[in-house]
């Protein structure tokens, strides 16, 4: 039917109508743009206990909790899992902005907490678990998760000293016995910067039993002391019943010869250049104490069962030639350099003699040590550990076990040592004692009648 010119005109046409069309469609397709740029910006958070995890939760334990993302964090989260529950000890949250374009990028955020009963009113002692989770604040709020198991120690540890006085002489070996209790992790003795761990004692719930010395280094009023430490580094100390006899250690001056300052210097200095005496006084003192930290650390590392069996045998026809704590003035051109403490016995027989372990135990050092050139370290359990210096040839290797007078090397004179002979130090904990104690079978029956 014609319209007779009645229809309005349209002013877009046919692409026009085309066009209104397709408008949902690409308004569709910008939404869809838009929210696939979002989901490709979202990132997961970076996630870090500051210093981190505690060693342990106390009655109240703080925790430091840093993160990194552009976005920032929509929730951060700390969970207490113990016996099958999950405890919120902690929750923080922001208001979600999941469309937001064009933010500027945030930086780390950090927040510290404490976890205790009041949050965790469940915690008791043994394990659990601490999660903390961040989610980041953006589309997809990725979530990310650090945990660690940790021991849980409510209680503050105890040591209780027995009545018996305990006998011993300086540089020589004693014995103590004592009780632990509470939320203890470490015990022992400790002798101002000497540290003697304890071992238990069979059969004997919570009692322990240390091996330790008074040092002829330590000055005359550092009282001995029982310690016992919790995991979360709370620590208890106690006196012990002691009475400690002086021994008059010997005054001895060495005279170093040019032949002697060329050999040290050249093996244990090479290329360095300055002053001679000055070179030797700084091994002489500063890489004996590191040598000595560094056998104190395996001494540390020791087994916790013994593994020695009667007396322990020096070298077969060796002449001493120097005792346990002679304390050494040392001189060159008329001129004294130091003084130091001679921890250990030396003896000479024959050149390049076999050397023997001194009792049954495991090799934990066997190569250069510093002052101690070849050197051998076997452990014997329960933190007492021979060392075999200044060897013209090492015959063990690290992790051998070896027998009581099994050979283990030659005698010679790396290191610091002008001739051929043995250096033998024995440790007791973080400490040198005098090895010649425990050569004797009478002694050691007696003093070491307890230790298993």
């Amino acid at each position: 039917m014609p319209d007779y010119g009645l229809r309005e005109p349209s002013y877009l046409g046919g692409s026009g109508r085309s066009f209104l069309r397709a408008v949902p469609v690409l308004m569709g397709l910008g939404a869809i743009g838009a929210l696939g740029y979002l989901w490709a910006k979202s990132t997961a958070p970076m996630v870090e206990v500051m210093g981190g995890f505690p060693r342990a939760l106390g009655p109240s334990t703080p925790l430091h909790v840093r993160w990194t993302n552009p976005h920032g964090a929509r929730r951060v989260a700390v969970f207490v899992e113990q016996g099958g529950a999950r405890t919120l000890a902690f929750e923080r949250t922001e208001s979600p902005r999941r469309f937001a374009f064009r933010r500027p990028p945030e930086g780390p955020g950090q927040v510290s907490l404490a976890i205790s009963k009041k949050e965790v009113p469940a915690l008791a002692a043994g394990k659990a678990v601490v999660v903390v989770e961040v989610q980041s604040n953006d589309l997809r709020g990725l979530v990310e998760r650090v945990s660690h198991e940790l021991p849980v120690v409510l209680e503050q540890p105890s040591v209780t000293a027995d009545k018996e006085t305990v006998f011993v002489k300086r540089g020589r070996t004693g014995v103590v016995q004592f009780t632990v209790g509470g939320g203890w992790s470490e015990a022992g003795v400790r002798v101002g910067r000497f540290t003697f761990p304890s071992w238990p004692m069979k059969g004997h719930a919570g009692r322990r039993i240390s091996l330790f010395t008074v040092p002829p280094e330590s000055g005359g009023d550092i009282e001995p002391l029982l310690f016992a430490r919790s995991p979360i580094g709370d620590e208890v100390t106690a006196p012990f019943p002691l009475k400690v006899t002086e021994v008059k250690f010997r005054e001895r001056t060495l005279e170093l010869g040019d032949k002697l300052m060329d050999k040290v210097l050249g093996e244990l200095d090479p290329g360095a250049r300055g002053d001679a005496a000055e070179r030797f006084a700084r091994i002489n003192s500063a890489m004996r104490r590191a040598n000595d930290a560094a056998l104190a650390e395996l001494a540390a590392k020791s087994e916790g069962k013994r593994r020695w069996e009667g007396p322990f045998v020096l070298l077969p026809r060796g002449k001493a030639e120097a005792l346990f704590a002679d304390h050494r003035t040392y001189k060159y051109g008329g001129k004294a350099l130091n003084r130091e403490w001679h921890l250990g016995i030396d003896m000479a027989s024959v050149k390049r003699a076999p050397v023997p372990a001194a009792n049954r135990g495991r090799v934990v050092f066997a190569g250069r040590l510093g002052i101690y050139g070849n050197c051998v370290a076997i452990d014997h359990g329960m933190g007492v550990l021979t060392i075999y210096g200044h060897m013209s040839e090492i015959g063990a290797k690290e992790g051998d076990t070896v027998a009581k007078g099994q050979e283990i090397g030659k005698s010679g004179m790396s290191g610091l040592a002008g001739g051929d002979h043995l250096h033998l130090g024995m440790m007791v904990g973080s400490a040198f004692v005098d090895p010649v104690e425990w050569t004797h079978e009478s002694w050691m029956k007696e003093t070491l009648k307890d230790v298993e």
